[in-house]
């Protein structure tokens, strides 16, 4: 703004009428100038969508760059609008996600700009100028329903608002009506942008055509990598590289739902035959059981070929990779789950019985170890409900997932095993029991075999039968023929 001598009628007119800042209408203007950063197109569209849109959601697929538009758009929005007049108020999934994340790149921004104000740390992130609030970050679980969230935005009054949704494919639909109360008027705005994992979702719905929301969707296919668009080459590392995308195509299959939502930017066609569906696995990810029991190992084991030997630790509910291993030969294989069994002589680990993992099992038993053998063409105990045990052993676990007993790791930690959770599928029989759909099948829908997911739900076996909830499990030891017998 230009600096006029005090007393003078240009120095009046400046102060009632003060020229707006040149970049109001300019975000990417701002972050080139500002910042020194640069947008490529995609980032550049969700930017001029949210100058001219009301509502703006961004179905993305993985390292696109979607928290760091988000966070540079937040930034412009309050250094664009005159001081007191603007708001950004921020929410994600979980507490990591809201600081670790999004306003992360906000401070990285701050410091970078030099911006007006300070920024907190903590569970409820804001920027400040003086002792006034112009910006905070919540997650949903500190408004526990909708009648909560819309009484603390209430108190929000300003006349440019920002609401940025960040991972919004996790957000509950009270959270978007709570933003409706903060976009009142004309110049309000609200930034929803995720990954598009579950097409159950609010975000699903405003996300599909015919909803009033301005919808852009980002390929991984058509990210700066995968085209010939010009952008800076110290970017090229920070966005999907083809490499990782070949990867999870062998590992994941194209098939899969994770790989069409963090590849292609696409919500997933889920059918009824899904055994585990998004909205589940989400809900197991952003779980937090205490994990204290001691636990079973479960453990598949593959040949030396393309498949991998998985194993895996449930802890009252808290399912965690061990170790994986490929193309490793079966004595080292064996020789790992002893050193495993033989560090916590208690914990018990139920092997698959196949193949070579016959002769795992029987050595360690006769070690004294304990490994326990199991075979997923077993016939269940309840043979009215299940074709084999197979069937039962993960329709159980599915059971506990809905009861909230099953913690799983989260998103980005363990992505190959939500995968393969996710691309399970069962089916009825003529009698009406339940089978999972056949490997074979599987690999004509280009899928890998589930080694990950096996392992994690024999796990997840209950010690005591398949029909007693984990958590009433009684020890190893209480049927000693519980896993061994054929029955």
């Amino acid at each position: 703004m230009r600096t006029l001598p005090v007393g003078t009628a240009d120095a009046v007119v400046s102060r009632l009428w003060p020229e707006p800042n040149p970049f109001v209408d300019d975000p990417v203007g701002w972050v080139d100038d500002k910042l020194g950063e640069f947008l490529w197109s995609k980032q550049r569209q969700i930017a001029e969508s949210v100058l001219a849109n009301r509502y703006t959601a961004v179905q993305s697929c993985h390292d696109s760059g979607k928290s760091f538009i988000a966070s540079r758009l937040a930034c412009w929005w309050l250094e664009a609008h005159d001081p007191g007049e603007a708001f950004v108020v921020s929410s994600a999934p979980s507490q990591s996600q809201v600081e670790a994340i999004l306003w992360r790149e906000i401070g990285r921004a701050h410091r970078k700009g030099e911006l007006v104000g300070r920024i907190t740390s903590g569970q409820v992130p804001q920027w400040k100028i003086g002792q006034e609030i112009i910006g905070y970050g919540r997650k949903p679980q500190d408004l526990s329903n909708k009648e909560e969230a819309m009484a603390a935005f209430q108190g929000i009054h300003a006349r440019f608002v920002l609401v940025v949704l960040d991972e919004a494919c996790g957000m509950p639909k009270w959270l978007f009506d709570a933003a409706d109360t903060l976009a009142t008027n004309r110049n309000a705005r609200v930034l929803a942008i995720g990954n598009p994992d579950d097409p159950q979702s609010h975000f699903a719905k405003v996300c599909a055509p015919g909803s009033d929301w301005s919808r852009i969707r980002i390929d991984g296919l058509e990210t700066p990598n995968f085209t010939d668009e010009e952008i800076p080459e110290e970017l090229r590392d920070l966005l999907l590289a083809p490499e990782w995308v070949e990867e999870r195509r062998r590992r994941w299959g194209e098939d899969s739902p994770l790989y069409v939502a963090k590849v292609r930017g696409l919500f997933p066609e889920v059918s009824d035959s899904t055994l585990f569906p998004p909205a589940l696995l989400r809900a197991c990810q952003e779980r937090e059981l205490p994990g204290t029991d001691k636990g079973t190992y479960g453990c598949d084991i593959a040949e030396e070929g393309e498949d991998e030997t998985a194993i895996y630790r449930n802890r009252g509910g808290v399912i965690r990779l061990v170790q994986t291993y490929s193309k490793q030969s079966i004595d080292k294989t064996q020789g790992a789950i002893a050193a495993l069994l033989r560090i916590r002589g208690d914990v018990p680990a139920v092997i698959d019985s196949i193949g070579v993992g016959v002769g795992i099992q029987a050595n360690l038993a006769a070690e004294g170890l304990l490994a326990h053998k199991f075979k997923a063409s077993w016939k269940p105990i309840d043979e009215e409900r299940f074709v084999n045990r197979a069937a039962e052993v993960f329709w159980t676990l599915r059971e506990e997932m809905a009861a909230g007993a099953v913690d799983l790791p989260p998103d980005g930690e363990d992505d190959d095993l939500i995968a393969q959770l996710g691309s399970i599928r069962y089916f009825h029989n003529p009698k009406g029991q339940i089978y999972l759909e056949p490997k074979d099948k599987r690999k004509k829908r280009g899928l890998p075999s589930p080694d990950r997911a096996d392992a994690a739900a024999m796990a997840s076996i209950p010690t005591g039968g398949l029909a007693t909830p984990m958590s009433q499990a009684t020890p190893f030891g209480s049927d000693e023929n519980f896993l061994t017998k054929e029955w």
